[in-house]
């Protein structure tokens, strides 16, 4: 009987936390779109005000920005330094390839992070720069429209995982 009740509550627990993390996933995301955000905006500085190369620029935005961001300027950067012989965007679409599965971000999201990879190092500056405004502005409407559902789906995702566990443990008694 012991084993019974602690397995129960071991099975609710496990979907009531399953249902959390769904619950979390879309503040997770837009964390990581709000990251790119502000890498964005500081490589639009550093072309911008300091002229600076873009394997500079984007160990710059590495070293001051978190999660996904970080490591994909990172990797870009150290791929420009390593002096590959390949097209900038070519070195970006590897760069996004090496950070696949370690993030939040849908297919979407890195399809448009992607096209901003064929502006950089190709196109005169002030064409980057429009590049960059898109890609914040797609950032800015994304996270509002996350944000929004987020608030929504929140309480319900963390009941219907307690529900669930619940559900199962009835069914197993």
């Amino acid at each position: 009987m012991v084993l019974r009740i602690i397995g129960s509550i071991a099975v609710i627990a496990g979907c009531t936390g399953i249902g959390m993390f769904y619950a979390a996933r879309d503040g997770f995301r837009v964390n990581e779109l709000l990251e790119f955000k502000k890498a964005l905006n500081i490589l639009s500085s550093e072309m911008e005000y300091k002229r600076a190369p873009l394997h500079i620029a984007c160990a710059n935005i590495a070293k001051r920005t978190a999660s996904v961001a970080s490591k994909l300027f990172n990797s870009f950067a150290s791929m420009l330094t390593a002096g590959a012989h390949d097209t900038a965007y070519n070195l970006w679409q590897a760069a996004i390839l090496e950070a696949k599965g370690e993030h939040f971000l849908t297919k979407e999201d890195i399809s448009v992070i992607d096209d901003l990879g064929k502006t950089l190092g190709y196109l005169d500056m002030q064409l980057q720069q429009n590049a960059i405004a898109y890609t914040i502005d797609y950032i800015d409407s994304k996270t509002t429209e996350l944000q929004t559902r987020n608030e929504k789906n929140k309480r319900m995702y963390r009941s219907l995982g307690m529900i669930c566990g619940m559900l199962i443990t009835v069914l197993l008694w």
